[in-house]
């Protein structure tokens, strides 16, 4: 059976919402209980499709796992294999986090190439460069990768500012007897948090939140003994952000829980430039709009701390009802504009070229039968639909329960008019793969 998200649209959204956990720390941090030993107890861990994918990567391996309630238990001191199956490194881009964390613990790892959802070239070159730069050999055959060797430490420079290869070599310059400075580091919120969950298991990272981290080697002292530790997890601001835009499109008002301005201040700016009132007091932020929403002029997604690629099909949806000519440039990924066509049967006037989209709001889409084809996108034609007049079907909802715990009792939880419906998969093969 296929779960579809079933939407009567036309209703403001109002209320309160908390925030959850961060699906872009939680990937990584699991990945990290491989690093060293121990039982790791982390809290507000959401549960959703890629967090139960890398669960059942790190059961593989060896380790243990339990939840109770929003926390998952893991227990890696059990850990004794090197290899991730291709079975699960297909089905999501974060299982590459592994080939770090296993080599820092067995100083080998062998994965072959992550899958993740199709929106563009998502090479992973930057990470076997840094690794090869760290000391470590590579060998590659086919979509199949061995990394070994000592790690040497150093100074490494990225080419670009990679999200996960900084996380990726964060864990794996553990490894060496002596000092990395990883140079040109991506800096978003979620490496701070992977850094605070390494400290947390014994580890000497910093640095984390500026382009340059330092991580100091623990060779085979990482061995030693296991470790208990607790650690909550970074607040999600892509969850955040997406359901406050749900919120501005149907013109409603709410207050959003356990969210910090300060790692969303470029979304919120841009709320702002449409014409939206924001409050906000320590870890909480009030939102709406008393007027319509205006364009907010040019948009371009870029690495922290600049507009988040995460946020740029939701922000296309939200922009369908603002007036005025909205340019959105896609500087991250190739091909992120999917929803563009399923936006377009809704009524929306949108034309893109390469890598910009130009969208004139209109007054109003209309309902229809959509399809999610990946995670961001799949949220988008959600806020589309409950925007929308009538009722607007999204089918392949998978892509979006892989990024979002219960989006639809979230939303109806503040009034929105969302279901969960199934029907029988068709014979033909579903097109896509999975995420983020």
């Amino acid at each position: 059976m296929l779960e579809n998200y079933c939407i009567e649209g036309g209703v403001p959204l109002r209320g309160e919402y908390r925030v959850r956990g961060a699906k872009n720390s939680a990937l990584p941090v699991l990945a990290a209980t491989v690093c060293r030993g121990g039982v790791y107890e982390i809290y507000d861990c959401p549960r959703i499709g890629d967090v139960f994918s890398m669960e059942e990567i790190l059961i593989s391996l060896g380790a243990k796992t339990r939840w109770e309630e929003d926390c998952i238990i893991v227990d890696s001191r059990g850990v004794s294999k090197s290899q991730v199956p291709e079975s699960l490194m297909s089905e999501m881009r974060s299982s590459v986090f592994l080939m770090g964390s296993l080599l820092a613990r067995c100083g080998e790892a062998s994965i072959y190439r992550p899958g993740g959802c199709n929106i563009g070239k998502r090479p992973i070159d930057i990470h076997i460069d840094g690794l090869t730069q760290l000391g470590f050999e590579i060998e590659r055959e086919e979509e199949k990768i061995w990394c070994k060797g000592l790690c040497r430490g150093g100074k490494i420079t990225l080419a670009y500012p990679s999200v996960g290869a900084t996380e990726n070599l964060m864990m794996a310059a553990l490894a060496g007897d002596g000092d990395t400075i990883i140079e040109n580091c991506a800096t978003e919120p979620e490496i701070c948090d992977l850094q605070g969950f390494l400290r947390s298991a014994g580890f000497q990272v910093f640095g984390a939140g500026s382009d340059t981290v330092f991580i100091k080697g623990a060779g085979k002292k990482r061995d030693r003994n296991s470790i208990e530790s607790m650690y909550f997890l970074l607040e999600d601001r892509i969850e955040a952000a997406t359901y406050m835009m749900a919120v501005l499109a149907t013109g409603g008002r709410a207050v959003f829980r356990n969210i910090r301005p300060e790692i969303m201040k470029e979304v919120l700016r841009c709320f702002e430039r449409m014409g939206a009132t924001i409050r906000n007091f320590e870890n909480t932020i009030e939102i709406y709009t008393a007027a319509g929403l205006k364009s907010p002029g040019i948009i371009v997604t870029q690495p922290y701390p600049g507009f988040p690629t995460d946020c740029q099909p939701q922000m296309m949806s939200l922009c369908c009802f603002a007036k005025g000519l909205t340019t959105i440039r896609e500087e991250i990924f190739e091909s992120r504009f999917s929803h563009k066509n399923h936006l377009i049967k809704m009524g929306a006037d949108i034309e893109s070229c390469g890598k910009n989209a130009i969208i004139k709001g209109v007054k109003s889409l209309k309902g229809c039968r959509t399809q999610a084809q990946d995670l961001r996108g799949g949220a988008a034609l959600v806020i589309a639909g409950l925007a929308a007049e009538g009722q607007t079907t999204v089918e392949n909802i998978y892509h979006i329960q892989r990024g979002y715990e219960d989006l639809e009792k979230g939303l109806r939880s503040l009034g929105g008019f969302i279901e969960t419906t199934k029907e029988e998969r068709k014979k033909e093969k579903v097109q896509g793969q999975s995420a983020d």
